[in-house]
């Protein structure tokens, strides 16, 4: 297979806004494809959509709902070891689905909770008393008929609950026995810890939690190839290790992963790479290659294009790599796109030339799960987001080596704001339902059809424009 060919002009680095997908004969319906895929060759991810490891998008939180959604979380590495490795065991010991700690107490008002439940979708809501003991549930249909009253004249006792949190079929199994849609979870001494809803362990497709062979969420760690004592101890627990520089193909960073790779019993991503001949380089060196990271210089917040005059925009890069993968006969190692992804389509048209899975820091960093708060400007809100080659990141020294020691004093990124759109979930939802729908379009069910069906086109300026909104005004001054 010969990716490369699929772009149009030869020796011309095209980037996503350059080309346009063709539609082709299709005999399926979006909600009909298929989009898993492998995030390196042993980790297998149900949405194709992997959080990049940076401080302002990809700490525990963020990690664990990506995962429970169906994809996977990079822990970044501008922490100490024991931050770092304290952030993945979180992931790791969290629950594979919601767990709710709201709840309401026995003198509230019928109407109140009402409320609660109309925010969670259930018909049933858990009642704690003042010492936090949990003592019983309400059903929707007593509150409507008792609008006036309160909570503890239509309490009754509940057998929906767990003293330890358990699997999925587990407590879809008590929602069955007791025909209620939440289980309560409780400590030894019957403490309220916490509840999860038929809504949160009946996951529709394509949207499974991602898990590890044990039932746990998976999660992976950015490191730096020179850090040993931070692989070492990160090793232990992650499923993925992501080897987080700017330019692998660099032989003092070769050097160092050929030191530990044969060390490590888990997978390794290496990046970034970005051409051709930097992939056979790092890879005729390099034996232990269960994923790549390709592109460099296209990130929203990355100016290493600009400053250096140096990039390898990701769509051609990807081109690049896959087509050396093919050629030295590593066709089934992943090849992760990372940076210039703005919509569904930019990561379809990734996948056409032979991506297996997106790498997105813009986009997540916008979520309520991203690491940095809510800023509210006059009636917007906003949310915090920066390069790890800005001055404000290279400050705390554990990201300096991702560009070089020598060169620390230049800056490679910037820092901004980015709208705050909401939960992950429905950030997710909506991205994969783009991605589905495009694929839709070119008649590819899954990601490896999308290898072979994908057709690139070149787009004017003009035809940009005209598929574009225009034409109308989209505000009142």
């Amino acid at each position: 297979m010969v990716f490369r060919e699929k772009l149009p002009l030869e020796n011309t680095v095209l980037t996503f806004n350059d080309v346009i997908l063709i539609p082709q004969k299709t005999e399926i319906d979006p909600y009909e494809v298929d989009v898993s895929t492998y995030a390196s060759k042993s980790i297998k991810i149900n949405i194709p959509l992997i959080s990049s490891p940076m401080d302002t998008v990809t700490e525990s939180d963020l990690a664990i709902q990506l995962a429970r959604l169906g994809g996977l979380g990079i822990i970044h590495r501008n922490l100490t070891i024991e931050e770092e490795v304290e952030m993945v065991i979180k992931v790791k010991e969290a629950e594979p689905f919601n767990i709710h700690l709201n709840y309401a107490l026995l003198d509230m008002n019928c109407i109140d909770v009402l409320k609660l439940m109309k925010e969670y979708y259930i018909s049933t809501f858990p009642i704690v008393d003042n010492q936090g003991k949990f003592i019983g549930i309400v059903r929707k249909e007593k509150l409507i008929s008792n609008l006036n009253g309160r909570v503890s004249d239509v309490i009754e006792s509940c057998s929906s609950i767990c003293n330890v949190v358990t699997s999925v079929n587990q407590i879809l199994n008590i929602m069955k026995s007791t025909g209620l849609d939440i289980v309560v979870f409780i400590d030894d001494y019957g403490k309220f810890k916490g509840f999860t809803t038929i809504w949160d362990v009946m996951y529709e497709k394509p949207f499974q939690p991602a898990l590890d062979n044990e039932g746990r969420l998976i999660v992976g760690a950015a490191i730096s190839p020179f850090d040993i004592n931070r692989i070492k101890k990160l090793e232990k627990y992650v499923d993925v290790l992501v080897v987080d520089v700017a330019h692998v193909a660099n032989v003092k960073a070769i050097n160092a992963i050929k030191n530990f790779e044969k060390e490590i019993s888990c997978d390794l991503i290496i990046g970034n790479l970005g051409t051709y001949e930097t992939t056979v380089e790092v890879i005729t060196e390099i034996e232990k290659i269960d994923g790549v990271r390709v592109g460099l210089g296209s990130g929203s917040i990355c100016t290493t294009g600009i400053i250096t005059g140096v990039a390898a925009p990701t769509l051609w890069a990807i081109a690049q790599v896959a087509d050396a993968l093919y050629d030295y006969g590593l066709s089934k190692v992943p090849v992760i796109a990372d940076g210039g992804i703005k919509y569904p389509g930019d990561a379809v048209k990734a996948f056409t030339v032979g991506a297996w899975a997106v790498m997105l820091g813009n986009i997540f960093a916008s979520s309520k799960e991203s690491p940095s708060p809510i800023i509210r400007i006059g009636n917007k809100q906003y949310k915090y987001y920066r390069g790890m080659g800005s001055k404000s990141a290279k400050e705390k020294r554990f990201s300096i080596d991702r560009y070089g020691k020598k060169i620390k004093n230049i800056d490679e990124g910037i820092e901004g704001l980015v709208p705050y759109k909401g939960s992950l979930k429905d950030i997710v939802k909506d991205f994969v339902s783009g991605i589905q729908t495009a694929m839709g379009y070119i008649g590819a069910k899954n990601i490896p059809e999308t290898w072979i069906k994908g057709k690139l086109k070149l787009i004017t300026q003009y035809g940009k424009l005209e598929i574009e909104p225009h034409s109308l005004k989209l505000s009142i001054d």
